[in-house]
């Protein structure tokens, strides 16, 4: 007797207002990052003493589109890097173009910034 094959899962509607806020939120959170880069600082302090580390930054737009000031999810251990990581994720979320799809809505992006010595 042939063994019966498993029923196929059936495919998942995702509504396109939906693809397009993903696309939306993955274009935003990489116009940030871009516009970010341009202000990577690596404090002296962590430097010069060897500090390296990786911090999570999480940015929250408001509907009127206005960036809140950035607040660390995840610390590097060190607050010279966290605090280096939310000027540069502040900055660039001031420059980034917000996409339409975005637009009247409330959301929020999760952002790692790495701080290691063979940066230049």
């Amino acid at each position: 007797m042939a063994a019966a094959s498993p029923a196929a899962a059936p495919a998942l509607a995702v509504p396109a207002y939906a693809v397009d806020a993903l696309d939306g939120l993955r274009g935003y959170r990489l116009a940030v990052a871009g516009q970010a880069r341009r202000f990577k600082r690596y404090p002296a302090d962590a430097r010069a003493s060897g500090r390296t580390g990786s911090t999570e930054v999480r940015l929250e737009v408001g509907g009127d589109g206005t960036p809140r000031p950035a607040t660390v999810s995840r610390s590097s251990g060190h607050d010279s890097l966290d605090r280096a990581a939310l000027a540069m994720i502040d900055a660039g979320a001031a420059r980034a173009r917000l996409p339409d799809s975005l637009r009247g809505r409330d959301f929020a992006v999760l952002l790692p910034v790495v701080f290691s010595l063979d940066d230049e």
